[in-house]
This record gives structure tokens, sequence and C-alpha cells, in this order.
């Protein structure tokens, strides 16, 4: 039977980190690492699904009840929701560029492969806003998982986006050709869910510390929505090592993330900061002409880095 295959690039944030839990703008974009969705229909009424990286496989009958347990729980989760449109069986094998447990949001791109390989099998069409909502409501309300709306709305869009992350959420793409980024693995343990519970939490009681700074970081994303329009990376750089400096402020910052960020600069990177929830894990550095030093400095100072470009 015919194969048809879908694909899902990774994304980084370059700044506003942690704004749309409070429904405010971000800068996103998605990068040159894939996650890619192989469906073959089947003849009877089974459906297998097979993670290749992670020597995962699981199956059930496609009539049958599903619970949302496991690690293959986000592909389930997706089947649930379009089981509508799907009349036959299939196997879908995932295989992924994207580091895992990295803040490349590699859970959001196997979701949004995933719709986009069943719309594909089935014949039904979601537009980049629908699929970017679908995979929204599948995360938060079906897997409860603590996220904002960056990560789907930055994946189904690609390219260099500014994201209105409130429940009317809207993008911008930005005519931005090349973003030369190294990300760094820190390799300090990090629970995003405990964090992203905790910021919510002062968001709730009305820290002043943590919304003074949030309020600094949406003034820093408008800014840099200017310096992206206008192509100016030095301006970019110089606003993304303000934002850790906010991170520091808001206590999601760890010192190991501070000694990556301080290494990147001193390398020659543009900026440097922290992404995603904070307290361990990745960080970004722009380093347009240094990617290799940058790489070097950082795999140097104990941490696992990759080289990434955007993607459109």
């Amino acid at each position: 039977m015919l194969t048809i295959e879908a694909r899902a690039p990774g994304r980084i944030c370059l700044l506003g980190d942690n704004a749309d839990l409070i429904e405010k703008p971000a800068l996103a974009a998605a990068i040159s690492a894939f996650l890619t969705v192989r469906l073959t229909k089947r003849a009877d009424r089974q459906v297998i699904l097979v993670g290749s990286d992670l020597g995962l496989r699981e199956s059930f009958p496609l009539d049958g009840p599903l619970p949302l347990d496991g690690r293959l729980k986000y592909l389930k989760a997706v089947h649930r929701r379009l089981a509508s449109h799907v009349n036959c069986g299939y196997e879908v094998v995932v295989s992924s560029q994207i580091p895992i447990s990295a803040g490349l949001s590699s859970s959001t791109a196997l979701c949004i492969g995933f719709i986009r390989a069943l719309a594909l099998a089935f014949d039904f069409a979601l537009s980049a806003g629908e699929v970017a909502e679908l995979s929204f409501i599948i995360e938060k309300d079906d897997l409860d998982i603590e996220c904002g709306r960056m990560d789907q709305y930055a994946i189904a869009f690609g390219g260099v986006t500014y994201i209105q992350t409130g429940e009317k959420a809207g993008v911008e793409k930005l005519k931005v050709r090349s973003l030369p980024i190294v990300v760094a693995d820190t390799r300090e343990a990090h629970d995003t869910r405990e964090l992203q519970k905790w910021l919510r939490r002062r968001i709730a009681e009305r820290d002043p510390l943590l919304l003074g700074s949030l309020a600094r970081v949406v003034d820093i994303v408008e800014r840099g929505r200017v310096a992206l329009a206008a192509n100016d990376l030095p301006t970019l750089g110089r606003l993304m090592s303000e934002q850790q400096i906010e991170e520091n402020l808001m206590g999601t910052a760890t010192e190991r993330l501070r000694e990556f960020c301080r290494v990147a600069l001193e390398a020659g990177a543009l900026g440097a900061k922290q992404m995603g929830a904070g307290g361990g894990g990745c960080m970004i550095a722009l380093c347009p002409g240094r990617v290799a030093p940058v790489q070097r400095a950082l795999e140097a100072a104990g941490g696992q880095a990759w080289a990434f470009d955007i993607y459109e």
C-alpha cells in the first residue's frame, strides 16, 4: 500500500519565553531539524504506532477504547481527536532528528507531524492555524500539559514568527532568511511542568518581581520584532542577553545556564539566553559567522551543542 510522509520542525524561542503564560506575544523560529511521520494504510482495522528511534511499538483496534498512556500517548491523543476521519487501520512509523528533552518542542512536533500525516492519508484539510490550535488543545486539555500556544504556532507556520499567544491567537511571519543559532544542553535535570506551575502560582498571586520582569520581557519582544524586520542581528543579540538578565531576576536561571551564556558570548556570539521555562535545560546563542567556535566552546564547557538555521 502507498505510504505517505509528513514532517514537522523543532522550534526555538528567540524572545519571550514564559510570556505565553500571560498570553503575551513571543518571537520564535522553526529550525532545520525535523520529525518525520510515515503512514501506511492497512486492509484491516488495526492501528500500529512505532517510535523507531526509541524502540517503541503499540497497537490497538480502530474502534476500541484508547487510554492516553505510555510513551506514545501524544500519537494516541491525536488519533482519538481525529478518529472520525479515519476509515481503516494504518501503521505509523515516527523518526526524528530533533533532540529529545532539549527544549526544542519535539513533543509538539510529534503532534503536528501526525496531524498532518492523518490529514494527507485520509483526505481532509486543515489550515496551519487549525493544526496549531488542535495541537494546543490536545496537549493542554487531553494530556494536561502546562503550555501556552507558542510552540504549536511556531511549528505549524514555520520560519520566524511573531506570535500572539492569547485565546485569539495570531501569527505574523517575519522575512528573515538566515538566523545561525547554536543550542546547547546544560545537561542539568529540570522539571518544566513543575517550574511552569510555580510561575503560574506567582502570576496568580501577583508577584511584583515576576510581573515586573515579564512586563519588561514583553517590551523586549516588541523591540526584537523591530530588529528582525530590519535584519538587525546585533540588536537582536543584545536583546537576547537583556532577556537573560530578566530570567536571572525571575529566578528561573541556574548558575550553569549563566555560565553557558557567558561562554557563548566570549566565543563571539552576538547574544545568548536560556530557553524555555528555565531551571536547567538548554540555552541558545545567536552567532552569525561564529557557529563553529561557539559550538566548540559550549561543548568544552560540558554541554551538548547543535547548530541550526531557520526552516520555512
